[in-house]
C-alpha cells in the first residue's frame, strides 16, 4: 500500500501544480513560484495534503542532481577553465565579505560570535537552483552576468563542505578541524583528477561506441549512469551530490555527444527539479510566516539589498562595469537551497532555535520567490538606477569587457533527414553556395562529415539544445525530411520556439500529415505521395504535347490551393484551362511490301494527303531528326509520326506489311 500512497502524493502534486503554474503564467510570473506555491498549499503547513514528505525530499534530490548534471553538460571544462578567475577569486570575496558583514551587524545586537558566522554561512550561500533554472530558460547562461553567477555559485557549491565541517567547531564540540579540511581537500582533488580521465578517454569512446547502435533507450540509460555514478562516487567521498552531478556533467561536455545527451535529459530534469520546489514550500509554516510578517519583510528586505550590494561590488572589482555588476547582485540576493542542509545541521547543533530556524525559513522561501521577478525585470531596474550620476570608473568598470561571441555561422541552412535526402540537398546547396549545417543522430556519418570540413551536429533536432548548437537563431532555412510525422511536428515547434523567422520546409510521406505540419508553423510542405502523382500528370501533358507554361501553371495553382484537387472531390475551378490536341505519336517500321519502300519522304507527300507529319526515322542504330524531303525509306526503318488519332489509324493500315 506504501506504493499507493506515493503514487497518490505524486498525482496531487502534480494536479495541483498544473493548476497554480497555469495560473501563474496567465500573469506572466515564473513557473518556479508556482512550484513553491503547491508545496505551501499541500504541505504539512498547509492543507496537509502529502502523507510521505520524505519521499519527496528524495525526488527533489534527484531533481537538484539532474539540473547540476545539466549545467555540467552545457557548460564545458573549457568554459570554466575561462572563468576560473570568478570562481575563485569572485566567489572567495563573496563568501568572505558576506560571513564578515552579516557578522559585524550581529554583533551590533550582541549575538555571540560563534551562532553570527553560523548565520553568515547560511546567507552567503545562494540558489543555485533557481538561479541557473531560470537564466536557461531565459538563455542568459553565456552574458557577462549569467557568467558571474554561474562561477560564484559554483565556489558556494565548493565551499559547503568545509562549512559542514566547521558547524560542529562553532558550536563548541571538539574536532580535528584541520586534518578534516584536509583530508575533504585530498577527496576533491581526487574526484576532479577522476573526472579528468573520464571526460578525456573514457567518456567520448564509451558514447561514441552506444551512437553507433542508434538506440535512443540505451544513449539515455547510459547517460543517466554516468551522471548518477559520479554523483554517488561523490558522496561516497564525504563530499556533496550536486558537486559530483555537476563534474559527471563536465565529463560529458567534453564528448561531441553532448548536446544531445543534453536533450535526453532535460524532461526528466524538469520533472524532478519541480519536486524540489515544492519540497522547499512544504517547510514553511503558514501561522508563523502570518504572525510575523513584518519582520520576516524587514529581514528580507536587508538580505537583498546587503547581497546585491556585495556582490555588485565583487562584480565590479572582477572589472565588471556598474549595470552587469548591479545585474548580478539583484540576481544573485536571495538564500540558497544548500542552506536548508545547513540550517537542520546548525539546528541540530544549537546554533539555532525553532523560532529562528523557522525565521530563517521564511526569509529563504520568500527571498528565492522574489528571485525569478528579479531576473525578469534585473534589466530595467538597473538601466533605471544607472542614469544616475556616478563616477565613470563605476559606469565603465575596471577593465575592457571581451566582445560578445559571434556565432560561426549565420543565414544558413540546417539539414535534417536520411542520408540520401540530405546527400542531394548538401550538392544542391553546393552549387549555389548556400552554407550549411546537417544535424544527425548516425555518429559515424557525423564524424565523417567533420573529417570531410563540413559543420555537422550530432543529436536528434527536436531537442533545443542541439539546435542552438547548429545556430538555429541565426539560420534562414531547414529543410526537413525525418519521415515520421510526430518527429517533424516536434522539430518544426522547437525549431520556430528558437527563431520564430525561419523558414522551414518540411517533406512528408501522406497528405494527411499537410494541415497538421502547417499548423505546428511549417511554411511550406511538400507530401511526396501527391508530388509523385503530379509528376506522372506532368508527363502525361507532356507526351499530350501540353505547351510547358501551362504544365507549370496547372501544377503551381494544385500546389497553392494545398492539393485540394487531389485531396476530395470538388467543384473548384481553376483559372488554367489545359486544351490537350488530338495528337498522337506513332512508330511504324517500313518492310518491303509497305507501299512505303524505297520512297522518299517527298514521294509520299503524307502530310497533304493524310495530315500526318514525319517526325524523326531511324536506321540501324542511328536516329534522324527532322529528315529531309529527299531521305529514302528502307527495309527496316522505323519512322516516328505525328497525327491525330484518326489519321494514326488509317496510315496504320496503309503501311503495314501485307
Amino acid at each position: 500500500m506504501h506504493e499507493i500512497e506515493i503514487l497518490k502524493d505524486v498525482v496531487i502534486i502534480f494536479g495541483l501544480a498544473s493548476l497554480i503554474v497555469f495560473l501563474f503564467n496567465k500573469f506572466k510570473l515564473p513557473s518556479v513560484i508556482g512550484f513553491l506555491a503547491t508545496g505551501i498549499i499541500a504541505g504539512p503547513y498547509g492543507l496537509g495534503l502529502i502523507s510521505d514528505i520524505e519521499i519527496i525530499d528524495v525526488l527533489a534530490e534527484i531533481g537538484v542532481i539532474l539540473l547540476l548534471f545539466t549545467i555540467g553538460i552545457e557548460f564545458s571544462i573549457k568554459k570554466l577553465i575561462k572563468i576560473k578567475n570568478i570562481v575563485f577569486i569572485g566567489g572567495g570575496l563573496q563568501v568572505g565579505l558576506t560571513i564578515i558583514t552579516v557578522f559585524l551587524f550581529l554583533n551590533l545586537f550582541e549575538v555571540s560570535y560563534n551562532k553570527a558566522v553560523f548565520i553568515g554561512f547560511l546567507v552567503a550561500l545562494s540558489s543555485t537552483a533557481i538561479i541557473l533554472k531560470v537564466l536557461q530558460e531565459k538563455d542568459q547562461l553565456g552574458t557577462h552576468h549569467g557568467k558571474i553567477s554561474f562561477g560564484i555559485l559554483i565556489f558556494q557549491d565548493l565551499i559547503i563542505v568545509p562549512m559542514m565541517l566547521l558547524v560542529p567547531f562553532l558550536s563548541g564540540h571538539s574536532t580535528d578541524i584541520a586534518s578534516e579540511l584536509g583530508l575533504m581537500l585530498i577527496k576533491s582533488l581526487a574526484l576532479v583528477g577522476i573526472t579528468f580521465v573520464f571526460a578525456r578517454w573514457i567518456v567520448p569512446y564509451v558514447l561514441h561506441q552506444i551512437a553507433l547502435s542508434k538506440s535512443q533507450e540505451l544513449f539515455l540509460i547510459a547517460i543517466i549512469v554516468i551522471g548518477f555514478a559520479v554523483a554517488s562516487f561523490s558522496a561516497w567521498l564525504g563530499l556533496s551530490l550536486a558537486l559530483g552531478a555537476f563534474l559527471a556533467g563536465l565529463a560529458i561536455s567534453e564528448s561531441e555527444y553532448s548536446h544531445h545527451a543534453f536533450g535526453n535529459i532535460i524532461p526528466f530534469r524538469d520533472i524532478f527539479t519541480s519536486f524540489f520546489f515544492v519540497s522547499i514550500g512544504m517547510l514553511l509554516n503558514l501561522s508563523f510566516f502570518v504572525s510575523n510578517i513584518l519582520i520576516i519583510i524587514i529581514a528580507t528586505a536587508l538580505l537583498i539589498f546587503t547581497k546585491s550590494m556585495l556582490i555588485g561590488f565583487v562584480s565590479f572589482v572582477l572589472g565588471y562595469p556598474f549595470k552587469i555588476a548591479l545585474r548580478t547582485g539583484l540576481i544573485m540576493a536571495q538564500i540558497g537551497e544548500f542552506s536548508f542542509i545547513l540550517a537542520k545541521i546548525g539546528q541540530s547543533n544549537k546554533l539555532i532555535d525553532d523560532h529562528y530556524y523557522q525565521l530563517f525559513l521564511a526569509v529563504a522561501i520568500l527571498s528565492m520567490s522574489l528571485t525569478p521577478i528579479f531576473i525578469m525585470f534585473s534589466k530595467p531596474i538597473v538601466s533605471f538606477i544607472g542614469k544616475l550620476p556616478m563616477p565613470k570608473v563605476f559606469r565603465n568598470g575596471l577593465k575592457k569587457l571581451p566582445e560578445p561571441n559571434i556565432s560561426k555561422i549565420s543565414e544558413h541552412t540546417i539539414l535534417v533527414g536520411k542520408k540520401s535526402q540530405v546527400s542531394s540537398l548538401m550538392k544542391s546547396l553546393k552549387l549555389v553556395d548556400i552554407p550549411y549545417v546537417i544535424i544527425d543522430i548516425d555518429a559515424d556519418r557525423v564524424r565523417s562529415l567533420q573529417n570531410e570540413g563540413i559543420s555537422a551536429v550530432y543529436g536528434h533536432a527536436q531537442y533545443a539544445s542541439v539546435l542552438e548548437h547548429a545556430s538555429i537563431k541565426d539560420a534562414n532555412n531547414m529543410l526537413l525530411s525525418v519521415g515520421e510525422t510526430s518527429e517533424n511536428a516536434s522539430i518544426i515547434e522547437t525549431a520556430k520556439s528558437l527563431n520564430p523567422n525561419i523558414n522551414i520546409i518540411v517533406r512528408t510521406k501522406f497528405i494527411e500529415d499537410l494541415d497538421h505540419l502547417y499548423k505546428v508553423g511549417a511554411d511550406y510542405v511538400i507530401p511526396i505521395e501527391f508530388e509523385t502523382a503530379l509528376e506522372m500528370f506532368s508527363k502525361t501533358l507532356s507526351h499530350y504535347l501540353v505547351p510547358h507554361e501551362e504544365i507549370e501553371k496547372t501544377l503551381g495553382l494544385i500546389r497553392s490551393e494545398g492539393y485540394k484537387a487531389l485531396r476530395i472531390e470538388s467543384n473548384i475551378k481553376t483559372k488554367s484551362e489545359i486544351h490537350i490536341p488530338d495528337f498522337e505519336i506513332s512508330s511504324l517500321i517500313i518492310h518491303k511490301n509497305s507501299v512505303a519502300f524505297n520512297k522518299s519522304i517527298k514521294e509520299l507527300d503524307l502530310r497533304n494527303k493524310t495530315g500526318i507529319t514525319i517526325l524523326a526515322v531511324k536506321k540501324q542504330d542511328e536516329i534522324i531528326t527532322n529528315p529531309k524531303a529527299d531521305t529514302i525509306l528502307e527495309d527496316g526503318d522505323t519512322i516516328y509520326t505525328l497525327g491525330n488519332h484518326f489519321n494514326t489509324s488509317c496510315i496504320n493500315e496503309i503501311f503495314k506489311h501485307t
